[in-house]
């Protein structure tokens, strides 16, 4: 069975199912775990009435609130793209850019009130701890979470910041787009007080995205760690130890595609809308001398939060299929296999490598394009450079007659 004997794999299943009592889930979301029922969109009651724990009625209430904050997403995302005017005009590129990260803010509801409905954290944290049994020394170190949540937090201010700044500064004209039409109170009044709902909604989304993504990098780097640690120590040449780390990495790649079949909900379309946004955001800085100063800077930290947003939805994913992939180039890497007296110590050996070669646990943005490291370099290099040809063609235009850059409606 995959170089082991069925045998040895039921033992290490059966050491693994005694292991996990004695094993604390590792605190991966710390408080946001509790500031997530800021959102409006946690259904934790969801799931603890699947499993009688909790009252069905107050599974039925949260999935209602839930969908009312879902409402409210989506009718400020239509909002902002119903602002849209002329094509290339300040307008257009301004209404696209806060109406694309509007349907992100959708995406990210969708995500947090499934996820918690279904209690996917717990669920994560569970398979977690079976491989985490699994090492070969023990390291709280890399159990510690704390660093990562703070910057977290810290990193999701300027994104608070540009929402309330822009949100308001739009309010005390009357409006919820600087280049748009004067609308009524109630609408411009609503605005601000749904930016802040948007910050909570997406920052806890990427917050459960990113730990999760995260979590896995360290546990499968750790692996290569201790596999790499056991090649320089001659040890892979015993077939018990290479065994063992056979059936370890089968464990962490089944993790790591379960966990990606939650994860994908967000990150096969997020960076899509996040995409567009980028694009329109960059288009805007050539209208920059036609707007306030102060919202003209508003907007550059309105691109900077947005690039920043699509980094975090795409690194961490593909710092996973690195370490994935790193695997192999150990194995490779190490000449213990070639003069292996057991031959089953190669035929496990061979197992890994290919395991770790062909084994596709990528997440596919639109389905289309598996997130690695080289497809997130190629998309943040041609995405951003998408704007600037705006840019040209605007300039082409107002050559040949057309003053685009007058056309603030």
């Amino acid at each position: 069975m995959n170089g082991m004997k069925a045998g040895e794999v039921q033992q290490m299943e059966m050491l693994v199912d005694g292991s996990t009592q004695k094993t604390e889930n590792v605190d991966l979301l710390g408080c946001f775990k509790y500031t997530v029922k800021l959102t409006g969109l946690d259904c934790s009651p969801c799931a603890a009435a699947s499993n009688g724990s909790e009252s069905k009625i107050c599974g039925y209430l949260a999935r209602i609130f839930a969908i009312i904050i879902i409402i409210l997403m989506f009718f400020r995302a239509f909002t902002f793209l119903g602002e849209e005017g002329k094509l290339l005009s300040f307008n257009w590129s301004e209404s696209n850019v806060f109406g694309f990260m509007g349907l992100h803010a959708v995406v990210c509801s969708f995500c947090v009130m499934g996820w918690t409905a279904n209690a996917f954290i717990p669920n994560y944290l569970n398979q977690l701890s079976q491989v985490r049994v699994l090492r070969v020394e023990p390291n709280e170190e890399i159990d510690d979470y704390r660093g990562l949540r703070k910057k977290a937090f810290f990193f999701s201010l300027p994104w608070l910041g540009t929402l309330a700044f822009t949100a308001l500064f739009n309010a005390l004209q009357e409006k919820i787009l600087f280049s748009g039409a004067v609308v009524p109170v109630y609408k411009y009044s609503l605005f601000p007080a749904l930016a802040f709902l948007v910050w909570i909604i997406t920052s806890s989304c990427l917050v459960f995205y990113a730990l999760v993504q995260f979590s896995m990098t360290r546990e499968i780097e750790y692996f290569n760690k201790e596999l790499q640690k056991a090649s320089e120590d001659k040890k892979l040449k015993d077939h018990t130890t290479i065994s063992e780390f056979s059936f370890r990495q089968r464990e962490l790649i089944k993790l790591v595609k379960k966990a990606n079949e939650s994860l994908s909900s967000y990150a096969k379309v997020a960076p899509l809308f996040c995409f567009f946004s980028i694009i329109n955001a960059i288009y805007n800085l050539s209208f920059f001398s036609a707007v306030p100063l102060p919202y003209a800077i508003g907007l550059i930290f309105l691109l900077a939060s947005v690039i920043g947003m699509t980094i975090l939805s795409l690194l961490p994913a593909a710092k996973v299929q690195d370490q994935l992939t790193a695997t192999s180039t150990i194995l490779m890497e190490s000449d213990e296999f070639e003069h292996a007296e057991d031959p089953k110590v190669y035929q496990t050996y061979r197992v890994m490598v290919d395991r770790s070669l062909e084994s596709d646990s990528r997440i596919f943005v639109v389905n289309a394009f598996g997130i690695n490291s080289t497809n997130f370099n190629v998309a943040m290099f041609a995405v951003p450079n998408l704007g600037p040809i705006l840019m040209m063609l605007k300039k082409l235009l107002e050559s040949n007659g057309v003053i685009v850059s007058e056309i603030l409606h």
